[in-house]
């Protein structure tokens, strides 16, 4: 017997249909039984769940890498060529503590998003009364708005999409976490291109240069302004995408294949809140801020389904949502 294949060329079939009474069915079963016998997917192999989380894929690790690699020099040309060059003292404290706020914020939201369990299904997953379909990758039972990624090599649960840049998936745990990483790369690419565009509409405005003058900037501020201007094309594409997931409470998968029966939220306040936490406060800008408990709390403040699942999570339960809840 031969092992099915499991590479990234494979596309995980599963059916809409499927309920957690199935998983008991002898068809089931002896595929199950089937896939196990192959040493590529096994769930004796999955273990105990993994503390820390990291993708070992290394062209997601390479682009993480040059993400990081463009900040940072980002910011060593911006000292050297830019702010030091003043010799303004005050504009260029002012401006320097800003941007590297700015730029470590990003970085460490990049790191949370990196190293943040995405919302992955655990290996072998029972079935429970959430189960919508059934994972031949994973040997896992899965619930509703649940995707395989072939990168991750795992189920997700509300998986936006595989990101290489942050070499992860974005999907329901660390979602805020990418959001902030958008927010504050947008933030310090729009720093950069009014540090440089600012003195050169002062310099033609006072006329000391028009359209018949050259312009020979050096290598590294020509660097700087296109690593900005990627920086902020990216952040712009990626923030209208993640805000108009929020928006709809649709994950991006969802929005390209018009997905009309996804269940969303109330509403998109409400949205906002499992993203960022319950109640606005600066924690909604904080890349150490985890926001799930905290709307758990608020959750099991107004109905019993939140009281149900806040009492779920301290428990030894990785399935999220938890298995055995009931909502009203």
């Amino acid at each position: 017997m031969t092992c099915p294949p499991t590479g990234p060329g494979h596309v995980l079939t599963t059916s809409p249909s499927f309920t957690h009474r199935s998983l008991h069915s002898p068809a089931l079963s002896s595929g199950a039984t089937y896939l196990s016998s192959c040493s590529t997917v096994s769930v004796e192999e999955s273990g105990p769940e993994r503390c820390c989380w990291f993708v070992w894929d290394p062209l997601g690790i390479l682009f993480a890498m040059a993400m990081w690699v463009l900040v940072l020099s980002s910011a060593w040309f911006l000292v050297r060529d830019l702010l030091v060059p003043s010799n303004n003292i005050s504009y260029a404290v002012t401006n320097g503590v800003v941007f590297h706020l700015l730029a470590s914020l990003a970085l460490i939201s990049h790191l949370r998003t990196m190293l943040t369990d995405p919302g992955s299904v655990p290996l072998g997953n029972p079935p429970g009364p959430d189960t919508v379909s059934y994972c031949f990758f994973c040997l896992s039972a899965v619930p509703e708005r649940t995707d395989h990624c072939l990168v991750c090599e795992r189920c997700i649960r509300k998986n936006d999409h595989h990101c290489p840049w942050v070499n992860n998936c974005v999907g329901e745990d660390n979602q805020k976490y990418f959001l902030l990483f958008t927010l504050y790369i947008g933030l310090i690419s729009t720093h950069i291109l009014l540090l440089l565009g600012i003195p050169i509409l002062l310099s033609h405005a006072r006329g000391e240069w028009d359209s018949s003058s050259t312009v020979s900037p050096p290598g590294s501020i020509l660097f700087l302004f296109l690593a900005a201007l990627m920086g902020f094309l990216f952040a712009l594409v990626m923030l209208c995408f993640q805000m108009c997931a929020i928006y709809t409470n649709k994950t991006t998968t969802e929005m390209l294949y018009r997905n009309k029966h996804s269940q969303g939220r109330q509403s998109m306040w409400t949205n906002v809140k499992a993203i960022c936490g319950s109640r606005v406060s600066l924690a909604w800008l904080s890349p150490f801020h985890s926001p799930k408990l905290t709307y758990l709390r608020f959750l099991s403040k107004k109905t019993r389904w939140g009281r149900q699942l806040l009492g779920k999570t301290r428990g030894k339960c990785s399935v999220w949502p938890p298995c055995g809840i009931e909502s009203n």
